[in-house]
């Protein structure tokens, strides 16, 4: 669940057009951090000693490569954003803690603040509420060391700890409140809009919006597609009902929700015409993920088969009209299916489409 509200995030950053300029601005936001880094090296209540101006300068030249990245690569996964926020966090800490002084110290941990607005926007609250147990126990060791080696009374440390626990902690837990309030309300609308709701699996939008997403970010390189289409479907509902009809349709869903894997996409299309779509490195993962649905598609029912059409094609797709192609070839494979008896699995020819 996380993963997709994060994809759902980045899916509406990349159709507002702000991903590119957001990655930037990020980078910048990273890069800034060498002149501070590289200030406190010259400054007296910076380190002192050679290894403390060291692991100080490590950090400097690490946020510099990292904010390079934000620019030039592509925008991190779910987990790359995870280490990103764990490096900035524990990076931060240990830029302050090696500073001289109680002042420099404290107010170091003030760029947490940044990581904390990434987070609110970005990966979530499950997130958020470890990065602020992080900085409440860190301040709180930190005043504590203050108190123990620099001998700064509590009352002194007030106005430090005051501001710190109100920015790091109490703001972005109000901003991810406000955030994940109007994201879980259009991520219910978007499931709605994209969601079969007899059988839980996407619709016909759904399933080419999440295949265009599947392109976009998977690294494998092909897709096969295939397309099922029910025998006898509608004799069926005329000899038992709409009732039988619904369950048959619920068990062709069940059998693609447990053939497909995780990433993976099954759908509804429309009346009793079902598809999938998979990310495959090989033809024999691709013939693997069809013998699966294949195999589960055996026993529908007593009287109703499937009529499966198969399109496998290699990565990168030029567009949305080669998702729509994509499809239509695995269309027309299952008409052939259906064509030659039904209850059977033909791959698209390309060439019998040219003979067409």
């Amino acid at each position: 669940m996380k993963q997709d509200m994060y994809q759902f995030t980045m899916n509406a950053l990349r159709g507002s057009g702000l991903m590119a300029p957001l990655k930037v601005l990020i980078g910048i936001a990273v890069m800034s951090m060498t002149p501070v880094v590289l200030t406190m090296q010259f400054h007296p209540l910076g380190p002192h000693g050679l290894i403390l101006r060291v692991v100080q300068g490590a950090l400097a030249v690490s946020a510099t490569v990292i904010g390079i990245m934000w620019m030039v690569c592509r925008w991190p996964t779910f987990r790359q954003s995870l280490l990103f926020v764990a490096w900035a966090d524990v990076g931060i800490a240990i830029g302050t803690v090696v500073n001289s002084g109680t002042a420099a110290r404290l107010c170091g941990v003030f760029h947490m603040g940044l990581i904390g607005v990434y987070i609110a926007f970005i990966l979530g609250p499950a997130v958020l509420a470890v990065h602020c147990a992080f900085i409440f126990v860190f301040v709180l060791v930190l005043a504590a060391y203050c108190v123990a080696v620099d001998h700064v009374g509590w009352f002194d440390l007030y106005i430090y700890l005051a501001p710190a626990i109100s920015s790091l902690i109490f703001l972005p837990v109000l901003i991810q409140a406000v955030i994940e309030g109007a994201r879980r309300t259009a991520w219910a609308t978007v499931q709605q809009v994209n969601i079969d709701p007899l059988t839980g699996l996407s619709n016909r939008r759904g399933m080419h919006a999440r295949t265009a997403q599947l392109i976009q970010t998977d690294s494998s390189t092909a897709l096969v597609a295939v397309i099922v289409d029910l025998d006898r479907f509608k004799t069926l509902n005329d000899q038992h009902g709409h009732e039988r009809g619904d369950v048959a349709l619920k068990k062709v869903a069940s059998v693609l929700s447990t053939s497909v894997r995780e990433g993976d996409i099954a759908a509804r299309l429309g009346g009793d015409e079902f598809g999938a779509v998979a990310a495959v490195n090989s033809g024999a993962e691709a013939a693997e993920f069809v013998e699966r649905l294949r195999a589960g598609l055996l026993d529908i029912t007593d009287t109703v088969t499937a009529s499966v059409g198969v399109v496998y094609k290699r990565l990168p797709l030029a567009g949305e009209d080669d998702i729509d192609a994509l499809l239509r070839h695995a269309d027309r494979a299952m008409y052939e299916a259906k064509r030659q008896g039904g209850n059977r699995v033909v791959q698209f020819d390309p060439w019998d489409a040219l003979r067409a």
